[in-house]
């Protein structure tokens, strides 16, 4: 009976007894489920490393989520909203995978194909938010969930662009900002408060995973794609720097 108790209180400390989670477990499950069945199909492209990154990042992805979700969302039902970050998530992770492509194949359709989906998945960045308004299921969650799936797209393009060889290594620092800046908020406090709205660091995200996705199209050349890399460093220093002043000041 003791063990009983103890397996229900670990589960109800997980949260996921929550409705919303279970949800989420099912809508999670088949996006894994439907990865497996493209699995055959898709290690020509992304080689049996790259396939092996995208379920690895996709199973941390569904524990995180249901750890968090279970403790921080406020609504009965895991949304529309929310479904559409979590797909959005899977994308990222299965975009991860074309890290181990063949560097050849950065020169046709597998380049427009990574630089087309960055596009795609930077303009349902707004559809969540909107569903999320549209049916009431705003949450401070679902609005890091979207953050956080952000930050990785970045990372992620980021990586990929310094795979085309266009731009040197110091390219993944575009996609380091956010990580750097939650690393550093666990060490000092003050970092890790919250920040008010702010228009202007919205758009510079948007730039910044646009000029990541542009900088992957066959197009790019090598000096426009440094000079796109060059002009959203500067951009990302400046609102950093600006919001680390303004934490610091508190």
């Amino acid at each position: 009976m003791s063990t009983l108790k103890l397996y229900l209180n670990r589960y109800r400390q997980l949260g996921l007894h929550h409705p919303a989670a279970l949800e989420a477990l099912l809508l999670w499950a088949a996006i894994v489920g439907a990865s497996l069945a493209a699995l055959p199909q898709a290690i020509d492209t992304w080689q049996h490393a790259g396939a092996l990154l995208a379920l690895s990042l996709l199973l941390a992805m569904g524990v995180l989520l249901l750890v968090f979700l279970g403790r921080h969302y406020p609504h009965r039902h895991f949304g529309w909203c929310n479904t559409v970050t979590l797909l959005r998530a899977a994308a990222v992770c299965w975009l991860a995978g074309l890290w181990f492509a063949s560097p050849d194949a950065w020169q046709g359709t597998l380049a427009w194909g990574a630089s087309i989906a960055g596009l795609l998945l930077l303009a349902l960045d707004g559809v969540d938010g909107w569903l999320a308004r549209r049916y009431g299921n705003s949450s401070s969650f679902g609005a890091r969930f979207d953050m956080e799936v952000d930050s990785l797209l970045a990372l992620v393009l980021a990586l990929l662009v310094w795979q085309t060889g266009k731009v040197g290594a110091w390219v993944v620092l575009l996609g380091l900002f956010r990580p750097i800046f939650i690393l550093a908020g666990w060490q000092w406090r003050k970092l890790a408060g919250d920040l008010p709205e702010s228009f202007a660091r919205k758009v510079i995200c948007v730039i910044q995973v646009a000029a990541l996705a542009i900088m992957l199209a066959p197009v790019t050349t090598p000096e426009v794609a440094v000079g796109l890399a060059a002009i959203t460093m500067a951009l990302l220093t400046w609102s950093f720097g600006r919001d680390t002043l303004w934490l610091l000041r508190q």
